[in-house]
């Protein structure tokens, strides 16, 4: 038996309540051996949640219940983002809010006091970091500036990436020994190149190989320039993360290409809406920017032969799909929708470097405000527990976070290519998303209305600067930073 993963998921601090043994087979959690004493106390905890019908998540928290019976969660859906993220801060301003909420990874890096961290006794950072995939330790595990204790501040339900959507019937048309996207950008510009059909239309394509390229009518066109400064192999700040360095030189790879993160991943980004270079293949007509569905639209017509997007997007594909045809409009067939691994710098095949994908996903975690810490953690411990996070996949299909089950879900005919990302899914810290995210479009329209990648990323750079505080971010966490906490509190 593992010791270290009976903390992780029987909430090993409640010991005084246990009469029993938490025991796992294969990692797998057995509720009939998990028993416990009953507690006179009383606890209630209030749940807020963006998206996930209470179906979902009522019956976790009913499997819990059975365990703890002395224990009530009200669990609240929300479905209107900004409402949620107001709701939350201004009831932690005023001392009340939920005991539990959800967040994206990108909110801790500046909302981290807010958050009751699990007690290190609870759930030790070396479980976490063993029972869950590396991203979220970089994301979820920081450094108390004010003790220097390592602690978890969040856990994962799920981790999804970015992935690319693609119509085979295309493929098979325009490339049909190959059938499939490259695996490389550079192999991408060319499959775009092959894919392309041009008219005389107000769109001036019949079909388009790629959405991508513009600001403002890309759903995701911000989280797609930070995954191609990822892969571009350079540092997004400097070693302290007191400054933003994307900038700026890094130095040269290994093909003689020079390492400037912003510069080249807004040059690759913005190359698709060139109508001047060989993969030109997006303007402004294609997709509506005042739409949700924007080049969601545009692949279920059958206008565009790749996307990206995440896990999410293929129900979102199948339902607009629908819409379309609902209104008598010609769509494709939801058969041709394929999903393929992210492209990247270089082939994986004929490259040792490491294989990148964005990473954006909620994490679970609990309000200092919160007068029941310790029980929620308990609660949301079981609620990762590998049984838990199997219900909660069967019924929303989201990738997992943990280790155990990737190669599960990597089987799944549609979505196992979100699994099998989920090894390479990296990100890095943002400490204001909607002011990020309004910087960077901003650097993309402005290379289209002719500024040089370069100076436009330098703009940015400054800009994000200009908010850092001025200690620098929360620190992330190595292997030395935490041997040397631990050598401080022993002391």
């Amino acid at each position: 038996m593992n010791k270290r993963m009976l903390i992780i998921v029987g909430g090993g601090t409640l010991a005084v309540l246990f009469v029993g043994l938490i025991a796992f087979a294969g990692g797998c959690f057995r509720k009939k051996e998990y028993k416990v004493a009953t507690s006179n106390k009383i606890v209630e905890l209030t749940y807020y949640k963006l998206f996930d019908d209470s179906d979902v998540i009522e019956p976790i928290i009913q499997e819990y219940r059975a365990i703890h019976p002395n224990v009530k969660i009200n669990y609240r859906q929300f479905t209107d983002s900004d409402e949620y993220y107001d709701l939350i801060l201004n009831e932690l301003a005023e001392g009340e809010g939920p005991d539990i909420f959800s967040v994206p990874n990108t909110w801790f890096v500046k909302n981290y006091k807010k958050v009751y961290p699990a007690p290190a006794n609870m759930l030790p950072p070396k479980i976490f970091e063993d029972t869950f995939v590396s991203v979220t330790t970089d994301d979820l595990v920081k450094q108390n500036p004010d003790t220097g204790e390592i602690l978890v501040y969040g856990i994962p339900m799920t981790v999804d990436t970015l992935a690319l959507y693609y119509n085979k019937d295309q493929f098979d048309d325009a490339l049909p020994a190959q059938g499939k996207p490259s695996v490389t950008w550079d192999g991408i510009k060319e499959d775009v190149f092959k894919l392309t059909k041009k008219d005389n239309s107000f769109e001036r394509f019949e079909v388009s190989g790629m959405a991508m390229g513009f600001a403002n009518n890309i759903s995701r066109a911000v989280d797609i320039l930070y995954l191609l400064m990822l892969q571009d192999g350079g540092r997004i700040y400097d070693q302290n993360y007191a400054e933003a360095i994307f900038a700026q030189q890094q130095g040269v790879d290994s093909d003689g290409s020079i390492i400037k993160p912003g510069p080249n991943a807004l040059k690759l980004y913005t190359s698709f809406a060139d109508p001047v270079n060989k993969n030109y293949s997006w303007n402004a007509y294609l997709s509506d920017a005042s739409s949700a569905e924007k080049e969601i639209a545009t692949f279920a017509r059958g206008k565009v032969s790749m996307i990206i997007g995440y896990s999410y997007m293929y129900n979102q594909i199948l339902n607009e799909i629908k819409q379309l045809q609902a209104k008598g409009l010609s769509t494709i067939n939801p058969d041709v929708i394929r999903i393929a691994m992210i492209p990247q710098k270089k082939d994986p095949a004929q490259s040792t470097e490491k294989r990148i994908a964005y990473a954006h996903y909620f994490a679970e975690t609990v309000a200092r405000t919160s007068e029941n810490p310790r029980w929620a953690w308990d609660f949301l411990m079981f609620e990762t527990s590998k049984e838990s996070l199997q219900h909660y996949n069967e019924k929303t299909h989201k990738p997992t976070s943990r280790r155990d089950l990737i190669e599960e879900q990597k089987a799944d005919p549609i979505y196992g290519v979100f699994a099998d990302q989920i090894g390479i899914a990296e990100s890095f810290p943002i400490y204001n998303d909607k002011a990020y995210e309004k910087i960077f479009l901003k650097a993309i329209e402005s290379v289209l209305a002719t500024k040089s990648p370069a100076d436009a990323m330098k703009i940015a750079q400054d800009e994000i600067n200009a908010m850092l505080p001025s200690g620098g971010l929360i620190p992330q966490v190595t292997a030395t930073d935490e041997e040397k906490a631990n050598s401080k509190k022993s002391t």
